[in-house]
């Protein structure tokens, strides 16, 4: 038996070993063909919607309002004699071009609080024509500027009537105190 088992493993060692000497055949399968068809550029995206019927606002308008307002913080922060000098520039720029942005500027001057020139009168007179005029972005700051110039006169106007109340009645105290010194005649 144990040659048996000797002879069975010294064939299948023999066995093994022939096929380590030759190649196992192999039998190449054809690489299918996988047909892919040429790539299309992607869909365009939609077109943007159309923006919606309004007011046409030229872009630069906008900017315009920003320097303005950037204008108007720079004046505030001059002294007294650069802030004159500014308004006889911008005053002649006007007189040059009345155009809507230095009729603003303008305005933006005459607005300036705490100024020896502050002109809410002249100020509602030069915004007067915006506010007649279109829609956009100067337009609006125009009426901006003309309502507050207006509310700004609208508060004056009381507060020189309560001024005006209060001198009256100084004044009748006054005449009271006075009255009040007079010796009073005796009755007999």
């Amino acid at each position: 038996m144990i040659a048996r088992n000797s002879l069975l493993l010294a064939l299948v060692l023999a066995g093994c070993a022939e096929l380590q000497r030759t190649p196992a055949p192999t039998t190449e399968l054809p690489t299918p063909q996988v047909l892919i068809p040429p790539a299309q550029p992607p869909a365009p995206p939609p077109p943007p919607p159309a923006p919606a019927p309004g007011p046409v606002v030229e872009p630069d308008e906008t900017q315009q309002v920003v320097d303005l307002l950037g204008y108007y913080q720079r004046v505030a922060q001059m002294n007294a004699d650069d802030q004159r000098r500014e308004l006889n520039t911008v005053t002649q720029a006007f007189n040059r071009d009345r155009s809507s942005y230095n009729r603003l500027r303008l305005a933006l001057l005459h607005l300036l609080p705490g100024t020896a020139f502050q002109d809410d009168t002249r100020a509602l007179q030069l915004l007067e024509p915006l506010a007649a005029g279109g829609s956009g972005s100067l337009q609006k700051f125009g009426n901006l500027l003309s309502a507050q110039a207006t509310e700004r006169m609208k508060t004056q106007k009381r507060a020189d009537q309560m001024k005006d109340q209060l001198e009256a009645l100084r004044a009748i105290e006054r005449s009271l105190i006075e009255r009040g010194q007079q010796p009073q005649p005796r009755k007999p």
